[in-house]
């Protein structure tokens, strides 16, 4: 039996272990379900993407090019072409491109993928180029991190009579859906600006203005799947947390009130 308890002249009955376990578990599984619409963003990309394979050769040349018109060739950035990787992964195959900040390196499939080297190039622009672009290419990852870590805040932290003052973390707990998504608007802003300084570049490589139009397509589309992400974080850590607010807060017990007539 769970004894009951006052406070401020009130009298609760506190959360038992099972609650807690039925909380997590319901909580546990309505964020997994929010979080497994995730590749439904990310499908529209994916199609696309890999219907470039087959005119790709109408991008690879002026990609190549772009790395001396951008002049990040000047700042150390290199290419490499993944096709002739020994080591079978998404980037030899086509399916992924990346910019790696620490070693200035793009990978990328160039016989299969160039329209997608441009927005890589545009993240390199962001962390050598430009301060606004470098701050959010630096929040990008700790961003990731504290959106994890308020998942953890939502599953873990055990809530507080309503009527109990309120503490710095008990507004983290109770906002930590929408810190979630905020931490990850960082990543978002920063992938809308590489593809944005992508199609600029691809521009001055003297592309084709209806090879830019697909192009930008492309890259809406792949926008797409990092806001779907930030949206469902968010959605996901929310839901947990109002469905263990809702298990683990001290029920407080109504006293009868006696009229006199």
């Amino acid at each position: 039996m769970v004894n009951s308890y006052y406070y401020n002249g009130n009298q609760y009955i506190p959360s038992s272990g099972g609650d807690w376990n039925k909380g997590y578990l319901i909580a546990g599984a309505v964020s997994a379900g929010i979080m497994g619409t995730l590749p439904l963003f990310g499908k529209p990309f994916e199609r696309q993407l890999a219907k470039e394979h087959t005119q790709n050769y109408l991008y690879k040349d002026a990609f190549l090019n772009s790395l001396k018109v951008s002049g990040l060739d000047r700042k150390g950035v290199r290419i490499i072409p993944m096709q002739y990787s020994k080591i079978p992964d998404s980037y030899s195959s086509g399916q992924n491109a990346a910019y790696f900040p620490k070693e200035k390196l793009v990978k990328i499939n160039t016989d299969k993928i160039s329209i997608a080297g441009f927005h890589e190039l545009g993240h390199a622009m962001n962390d050598l180029t430009g301060k606004f672009g470098k701050i959010l290419s630096k929040l990008r990852y700790p961003g990731i991190i504290a959106a994890g870590w308020m998942g953890t805040v939502a599953l873990f932290s055990r809530s507080k009579p309503k009527e109990a003052p309120r503490n710095g973390f008990d507004y983290v707990k109770d906002n930590c859906g929408k810190i979630a998504f905020a931490s990850l608007l960082p990543m978002v802003v920063e992938e809308g600006m590489a593809s944005y300084k992508g199609i600029k570049l691809a521009r001055k490589t003297g592309l084709a203005e209806p090879l830019i139009q697909n192009m930008k397509k492309l890259y809406k589309k792949a926008l797409l799947t990092y806001i779907g992400k930030a949206v469902a974080t968010g959605l996901a850590v929310g839901s947990a947390s109002m469905i263990m607010d809702k298990f683990t807060r001290p029920q407080k017990i109504e006293t009868p009130q006696y009229y006199l007539f």
